[in-house]
Order: structure tokens, then C-alpha cells, then sequence
């Protein structure tokens, strides 16, 4: 059973574990085929009463034995009033416990958790929910409602579910539809899709092929791109032909983003030994820290500097080797001056 590769579906019967933080959740699931089994992996605010549809890979933990790892998990809130009563009473609703759920439940029946995303007012109208427990209630459920609706998001696009804490963070209650409305967010570093990927939601969603976001998010994705390969710019002509060649458009096309993207300020254009060279926004502040820092250091006056001819020879003497002059030049340089840089080969 272990490494194979699975499909489940079910309900949460409960939580094992749960990390708030990271959204690591260990949980039981009431197959619908009547098994209970564990599951391991990014759920975040998991509650007993949910439905689950998990993708993941069989794995045997030494002490807990079977389980499966979570890649991708679609998740469904509860339809029975049981199944809701047992998600409410959980408290992954803040300011709802057993005695507030059983309350809402027997009030409001199957169209409880409408209620409180859409109609939350109407709470007032129970025994001891004021104006401002009812707003609380409805932020919570909101928060729970989407990151429901972001899990589903990601796992129709076989994204992992580790983005979905990730994209709330950044964008909070909006972040399902923002990542609806542009798909190229997701290229950003800090969260980790590739270009193809994005641009493979983008399309199936109705983006133009030469539409800006598009054409902008292949020039940023082909700094990022670089960055790994140790290039912290690029020429900008250099530049605009690799992004108009991945989307097979004119380099003008790609041209246009290179200015719109500097004019909002998220690329910057700066001449470099007679080239126009092209940074991420980041990159650039990143790259002129670095110089600023290296000038600071090779301004400042050395320690004096011992005697590298004497000690050298007394290294070599104990090693029994033998230095180069250039490699002496290098010692005696580094021990003269604020800051040294040493850099490969050509």
C-alpha cells in the first residue's frame, strides 16, 4: 500500500492535530465506503462534519502506521444538521461552542451556515447573541467560508493546498478572488507556481493570449527565472525577446510590459557597463543595499595589518606547502584592506 497513489472521499470524524500556524493537520476520515483512516497534510481550520476529498500518496508512519499524505484536498462544508451541528460545536468558529451550535441549529435547521455567511443579522434574534458576538461569529465563519472556496480553487487546478495559508495571508478575505481575477499572481517567488501553470488557469479562464497581465507576468517570470541561473538582471533587449519568445508574441509586445511595469515601479531599467539593465523591483533594492554595504566597508580604515610575509611562511612551514605569489598577494591584500571580494574563475 505504501507509495501508491489514492483517491478518497469522506467525512472528518476528528482532529488529531492541528498547527494554526501552518495548517498541519493530522485527522480522521469516515470513508464513504465505511473505513476510517488517517490523513496527513495542509488543511487548514479542518473541523469534524466536513467533507473531504482528499488526493495524496499512501505513507506507514513507524508509530501510527497508515496514512495518507495529502496533496490536494476538496473540501465541502456539511449538509445534514448533524454533520453542521458536529462542525459548529467543534470551535472552528470562534464564539460558537456545543451550547451556541446546538442553539443555531435548532433554530436555523440545514440553512445554518447560510445564515451566518449571508445573513448573520439574524442571529440577534437568539438568546444571548448581541450585535457584537454576531459580527465576530460571522468574520470567523467568513475566514472558514474562504478558505473553503481558495482550497477548491487550488485543487481544481491540481495546485497544492500548502498555497492556500500563503494566499489568506497576503490578501485575506479577498484571496480566492484575487486569485481568480489574475491567476499571475500566483508566478510571484513567494509563491512558487510556475509560469505555465498560472498561465494554464489564466487561459481556461478567458485571458487574451497578448492580454498585459500575460505579457507582464512573462517578463517578471523571466527575471525570476534568470535570478536562479546567478543573473540578478537582464538587458532589456535580451529581456523583451525571451519573454515574447515563451509567448511566441512580437518583442514589441513584450517591449510594452518592460515600460508599464517600469512606470509602476515593479521593474527597474538602470545602464550597467553600457547595457540597459532590467531588475526586479526587489532585486534592484537588494543589489544597491549590497553596494552600499560594500562601500561602507572599503571606506572604513583596516586594522592594522600583522605581518603577512612572516606569518605565511611559518603556515607553509607547518603545512608543508607552498604558496602561490598570487595567492600571497591575495593574503596580503585581504588583511590590508576594510573588505575583500574574492570571485571565481572567468
Amino acid at each position: 500500500m505504501a507509495g501508491e497513489r489514492c483517491t478518497v472521499d469522506g467525512t472528518v470524524n476528528s482532529l488529531i492535530f492541528q498547527n494554526a500556524e501552518n495548517g498541519y493537520t493530522v485527522l480522521r476520515l469516515d470513508t464513504t465506503d465505511g473505513t476510517q483512516i488517517t490523513v496527513v497534510g495542509c488543511i487548514p481550520c479542518a473541523a469534524p462534519g466536513e467533507e473531504l476529498i482528499v488526493t495524496g500518496e499512501w505513507k506507514r508512519h513507524p508509530v501510527h502506521g497508515a496514512q495518507i499524505q495529502a496533496e490536494t484536498v476538496e473540501r465541502y462544508m456539511p449538509r445534514t444538521e448533524a454533520a453542521i451541528l458536529s462542525y459548529l460545536s467543534s470551535g472552528v468558529v470562534k464564539g460558537v461552542g456545543p451550547a451556541t451550535a446546538q442553539l443555531l441549529v435548532s433554530r436555523f435547521g440545514e440553512e445554518t451556515l447560510d445564515v451566518l455567511e449571508l445573513s448573520p443579522e439574524r442571529l440577534t434574534a437568539l438568546k444571548g447573541i448581541t450585535d457584537r458576538k454576531a459580527r465576530e461569529i460571522a468574520a470567523s465563519f467568513r475566514y472558514q467560508a474562504g478558505m473553503r472556496r481558495l482550497m477548491e480553487f487550488l485543487a481544481r487546478n491540481d495546485l497544492p493546498t500548502a498555497l492556500a495559508l500563503k494566499l489568506y495571508k497576503r490578501f485575506g478575505d479577498g484571496a480566492s478572488e484575487a486569485v481568480r481575477r489574475d491567476p499571475y499572481l500566483l508566478c510571484d517567488e513567494f509563491f512558487g507556481v510556475s509560469f505555465a501553470a498560472a498561465d494554464a488557469i489564466a487561459l481556461s479562464g478567458g485571458a487574451a493570449p497578448d492580454s498585459a497581465a500575460r505579457v507582464e507576468a512573462a517578463v517578471l517570470f523571466t527575471l525570476m527565472h534568470n535570478m536562479g541561473n546567478g543573473h540578478v538582471f537582464l538587458p532589456r533587449e535580451k529581456l523583451a525577446a525571451a519573454a515574447a519568445a515563451m509567448l511566441d508574441l512580437p518583442a514589441e509586445t513584450a517591449e510594452d510590459a518592460i515600460a508599464a511595469l517600469e512606470e509602476r515601479g515593479r521593474l527597474v531599467e538602470e545602464p550597467v557597463a553600457h547595457v540597459r539593465a532590467c531588475y526586479t523591483a526587489r532585486m534592484y533594492e537588494t543589489e544597491t543595499d549590497v553596494s552600499r554595504r560594500l562601500l561602507a566597508l572599503a571606506a572604513a580604515a583596516a586594522e592594522r595589518a600583522p605581518n603577512v610575509p612572516a606569518i605565511l611562511e611559518e603556515i607553509q612551514r607547518r603545512q608543508g606547502i607552498v604558496y602561490a605569489e598570487e595567492q600571497r598577494r591575495a593574503v596580503a591584500l585581504a588583511a590590508e584592506s576594510g573588505v575583500f571580494l574574492l570571485t571565481g574563475g572567468p
